[in-house]
């Protein structure tokens, strides 16, 4: 797919999607005959060889926000982000690799689709497209990206997202919640080093000579506006791991931080076998103790480990002696305040070395 193709497709199918505090835009309306006007909210998906893997939600269509330079209208434009109104019961189809399948959303709004084919992987990464739509409504098709690694690669990588490439601040929330709050895509800043780091390691944000999974306990209603900042940034886009969250009691308070991320990262080494992974974090939210264990049970799968340093402490405390762990491993560590220095790092893990040399590492049983 070309390169000017790909970025109308991400553009559709991205920006549009929760998209940002200044104007939150529908993606389409299902026509009055329903009583209401709702969302589609497609993500993208990425496949191996026989699945396809995508996730999406309906949603109830509020009146787009042009949020401005004020600043209560800005947090009421991102209040209105996180309360979104699902809708369940809306069925969803999806055409794409010659298979059919209508799903249902759930009480929260929410589809996963999962097809199964039979179709190998491509040469060389890229993204393909799978058709959403709304049977009972008088609506476009919608495109949504799915990713496809290529056969000549034998690294992908997964990385977190809050101070690891967006700087939140989010372990001091009471300094720094003006960024959280109120500051747009257009204004937030990446970590330094981290937008190089990314390019490198990609080649082309657009597309990608790599895979990219992105994993997070940030909700799903901030997808959009996370795409929009990686887009801005010319980092590469990728699927995203994220979690349920909205303003009621129940969903308000992250009891499972460390369960969601590795779990996802489980997830996505069983779906690529044929793949090592860079493992690229934060010291802020327990992702050095989650790449610990990511470790101890994948071994050498995991080809190195990168954490932005937020405070200073990386070799320190528990958290440096999880670090000498995973190097006891053989797993190759970065450590740094931004990622600037790790550029050379990167070079000396011989990323591009054949696909078959990096088959060989021998990997130890799972517990």
């Amino acid at each position: 797919m070309a390169a000017s193709s790909l970025y109308k497709l991400l553009r559709s199918a991205i920006a549009g999607l929760e998209r940002d505090v200044d104007t939150i835009q529908t993606v389409f309306d299902i026509g009055e005959e329903h009583g209401r006007k709702v969302r589609l909210l497609a993500y993208a998906g990425y496949r191996n060889a026989t699945t396809v893997r995508m996730k999406g939600r309906i949603v109830r269509y509020g009146k787009p926000l042009d949020a401005g330079d004020d600043m209560l209208v800005r947090l009421r434009a991102m209040l209105a982000i996180y309360n979104s109104q699902e809708l369940p019961g809306v069925t969803v189809h999806v055409e794409g690799y010659g298979q059919s399948q209508d799903i249902v959303t759930d009480e929260e709004g929410y589809f996963d689709i999962e097809l199964i084919i039979d179709q190998p992987l491509p040469e060389t990464t890229r993204w393909e497209t799978v058709t959403l739509s709304v049977p009972d409504g008088d609506v476009p098709d919608t495109q949504v990206p799915v990713i496809a690694p290529g056969k000549d690669q034998n690294w992908g990588i997964i990385s977190d997202i809050d101070d690891t490439v967006i700087e939140t601040g989010a372990t001091n929330f009471l300094k720094n919640w003006r960024r959280v709050l109120i500051e747009r895509p257009q204004d937030r800043l990446a970590v330094p080093g981290a937008a190089s780091l990314y390019q490198m390691i990609a080649r082309d944000h657009i597309a990608p000579a790599r895979p990219f999974f992105y994993v997070s306990s940030s909700p799903w209603n901030l997808y959009g506006f996370i795409a929009e900042f990686l887009e801005n940034n010319s980092i590469p886009h990728g699927p995203m791991f994220l979690k349920d969250y909205g303003i009621d009691a129940d969903k308000l308070i992250d009891s499972g931080h460390d369960v969601h991320k590795l779990q996802a990262i489980r997830s996505i080494l069983a779906f690529y076998p044929q793949l090592r992974f860079l493992l690229i974090g934060d010291n802020g939210q327990r992702d050095v103790a989650i790449y610990t264990q990511a470790v101890r049970e994948f071994g050498r799968r995991v080809a190195a480990v990168f954490i932005r340093d937020v405070d200073g402490s990386c070799r320190e405390g528990t958290g440096g002696a999880s670090l000498a762990e995973i190097e006891a491993c053989g797993v190759p560590t970065f450590c740094g305040a931004g990622f600037e220095s790790a550029l050379a790092v990167v070079t000396s893990l011989d990323l591009d070395r054949p696909h078959e040399a990096a088959g060989a590492v021998v990997q130890p049983a799972r517990p």
